[in-house]
This record gives structure tokens, sequence and C-alpha cells, in this order.
């Protein structure tokens, strides 16, 4: 029999702030493994954009392949630079699970198989989210710049440098975004997620899996090595997948690395949220 489509709705979740639900066609289906996937499970989605631009939408293709594969996705607004200051988006983020459980039963899901799913920026607010506000299953971090401050700095000392062809990075977007979102080097600071480890800071240690795009120029890649150092030292569980080649934000794309990538989406969160 044919999978039918889900569907997908735009709802007032907090305030005007305004969230995207990717509906499963059915509460999961059976892999090659005759194994049941997705069903009662809920991600919540993250989008990126430097803390400062872009919306809900983003992450649309990964999500619906995890709602294709059974999951119920939350893909949320949330306040960002435009609007707000840090930790006002983690915060939203931490309310997001919250507006999860309080909905639960007639968005079918089992709020405690829940995940929290971020690209770029947004991996970096889900992760702030996850250990320091909120307890939740397990977390997804693409191509996150997890020390808001050190990549700050990086894209200073890059402004007025070459882009080379195939590569979308702004410099000085990304100095103005991350300066418009946290207001001051030093909130920059308090925002790393290694440091938020190694000061003794996190309340709580998800499974973590974080994806690096080999030929990232917007996230320096000895910053995700030093996430996950911190993260093993204080006795957490994290994974590092490398695509090697790719750009910052692939996953959002159609080629032959995206579609991987969303699939090996589909199979961690089916392994992190089973039953």
């Amino acid at each position: 029999m044919q999978e039918q489509a889900g569907t997908e709705t735009d709802v007032a979740w907090l305030g005007e702030l305004l969230a995207r639900i990717y509906r499963p066609a059915a509460p999961g289906h059976t892999d090659e493994h005759g194994t049941m996937t997705g069903r009662g499970a809920v991600v919540v989605d993250v989008h990126g954009g430097a803390w400062n631009s872009q919306d809900r939408t983003l992450g649309a293709r990964y999500d619906r392949a995890l709602a294709a594969a059974g999951f119920t996705v939350v893909a949320i607004d949330f306040r960002d630079g435009r609007q707000a200051h840090h930790p006002a988006g983690s915060e939203d983020v931490a309310a997001a699970v919250g507006w999860v459980h309080e909905h639960a039963v007639e968005l079918e899901v089992e709020p405690d198989r829940l995940a929290l799913i971020g690209s770029s920026s947004g991996g970096h607010l889900a992760l702030y989210a996850a250990l320091t506000l909120v307890d939740v299953r397990w977390v997804g971090a693409f191509w996150p710049p997890v020390d808001p401050l050190t990549r700050s700095r990086y894209a200073r000392d890059c402004i007025g440098a070459p882009v080379p062809d195939g590569q979308a990075f702004d410099a000085e977007r990304l100095v103005a975004s991350t300066e418009a979102y946290f207001g001051t080097e030093a909130a920059m600071a308090e925002a790393s997620i290694a440091a938020v480890l190694r000061e003794g800071r996190a309340r709580h240690l998800p499974p973590v899996w974080v994806v690096r795009a080999g030929a990232d120029l917007n996230v320096p890649s000895g910053m995700l090595d030093d996430l996950v150092d911190a993260y093993r030292t204080v006795g957490g569980d994290i994974a590092l997948s490398e695509y090697p080649g790719e750009v910052h934000g692939f996953g959002h794309a159609r080629h032959d690395g995206a579609l991987r990538f969303q699939a090996e989406l589909v199979q961690r969160a089916t392994e992190a949220l089973a039953r």
C-alpha cells in the first residue's frame, strides 16, 4: 500500500510566534527490518540563521524526512536577535518542550520520547537549552557554532578575505548577527557549550549527535572537537559524524550528501527515541 503524505500546519504556539507541525501520514511505519519507526515520538526543530534570521521553514527537507518515517515534528519560531538577546532563544526552545507536553494528546505524541534538533545557530540554542534549561531524550546539532565568542572573533578576522566558489560565507554579517543576539562578548563567552560543561553549569547531559560539514567555513573544525572533548570529559554521550567536502548548511539541499544526512538523521532519531 502506498504511504500517503502527512500534513503541515502552522499554529501559534507562544504569543505571535508560530510553529509548523509536520504530522506523519500514520503514527510510524515499518522499516526493512520490520521495526516500527517514529511512532509516537516527537522532534522539536530549532532553525539556524546566525541567531538573527530565518524561520521555522528552514529545515523543511529533513523535517519532512522525519515525518515520512513516522515522527511528529514541531519546527518553531523563537525570539532571536531581531527581538531579544541571549538567553531568550534557548528559553523559547525550553518553552516549546513544555508546549509539546501540554498538547501531547492532540499532537498524538509521547512527550517522554522528545528530541531537540537544530541547524547552525539553532543547534547551539538547542544544546544550551538541553544542558541548562530542560530535560530531553536526545539532541541533534548540525554544523553548530557552539562557541559564539570564538566564532565571532574568527569571522571578524575573515572580513575582507576572498570567499571560495560554492561557499556562502559572509563574515561581516556573522559578526553583526552574533552581536545583535548576544550584545556583549561576555554573553557570548557565557553561552559557549564547552564552557557550560567545564564550569559545571550543565543540569542535564542528554545523548548528543553532532554533524560536521568537512568544508565548513562558518564553523571552525576545532570548535566541534573541543565540544566533543568537553562532553566526554564530564561523562556525556556524544557522537560526531563528518561529511567530507560538504559546506555549511548542506543538509538543507537535495544532493547526495544531503540525502545521506537526512537518512542518518532518521536512523539516529529512531534509535534514540525507541521505546
